[in-house]
């Protein structure tokens, strides 16, 4: 039997989402030199594009595997995840256990590439089903296309718990995903950014920013 998202009320998990305080996660992805440079007007429009996501997935738990994501979005799901008590804290708020992330580890292949356009298609119907014709800007600002949907999804089966790019038990949600001791800060984040570099890679995508710079629409 596959794991939900939630097992809470539809309505009390979305309300939660969009009252959900990223603020630290947007300054982090503003700073032109730890993060993506990022001006303010997009940085808000990408945390709407989030929390969309985010809905997405409780509102339609079963193709929240199938739902795709932008990359910019992606990127801010990952800096969410890396402030790590926040992440944990926000999830067992919001959700009641922890939610996992799955990136992209398998081989790019011709049927990974049919896989994704098919996702980008389920996602284009769901967000157009959800918000109407001008579904785009509340994805993140584009059309949905396969080509700019990003290679991970949420891990909604426990058999998927291995392969996440965080894989946390929910016992252990309410700790952190990865426990800090005062004593060791520095030899901790050099630790957490040793991860972030092997886990997600170093990318730039300050063009792309600025190519997907459009006003986003609130979820309903």
């Amino acid at each position: 039997m596959e794991a939900r998202l939630t097992t809470r009320p539809v309505h009390q998990v979305i309300a939660a989402i969009q009252a959900l305080d990223l603020e630290p996660v947007k300054i982090r992805m503003m700073d032109p030199v730890r993060g993506e440079g990022w001006a303010r007007e997009y940085a808000d429009s990408i945390e709407v594009s989030y929390k969309n996501y985010l809905t997405m997935l409780v509102k339609y738990p079963e193709d929240a595997e199938d739902i795709a994501l932008s990359e910019d979005t992606d990127e801010f799901w990952h800096t969410h995840i890396l402030q790590t008590r926040k992440y944990a804290e926000d999830c067992q708020d919001v959700f009641g256990n922890f939610v996992h992330h799955s990136p992209h580890l398998e081989e790019i292949t011709p049927a990974y590439n049919e896989k994704k356009v098919a996702s980008a298609e389920k996602t284009r119907r769901l967000y157009e089903r959800e918000f109407g014709a001008g579904m785009d800007a509340a994805w993140s600002g584009n059309v949905t296309k396969a080509a700019n949907a990003a290679s991970s999804a949420v891990s909604i089966r426990g058999a998927n718990a291995a392969s996440s790019a965080v894989s946390i038990r929910a016992a252990d949600a309410a700790s952190s995903a990865v426990s800090i001791k005062t004593a060791n800060p520095a030899r901790s984040g050099a630790r957490i950014r040793a991860a972030n570099a092997a886990m997600f890679g170093a990318r730039s995508r300050a063009a792309n920013a600025a190519r997907l710079g459009m006003p986003m629409l609130m979820a309903a």
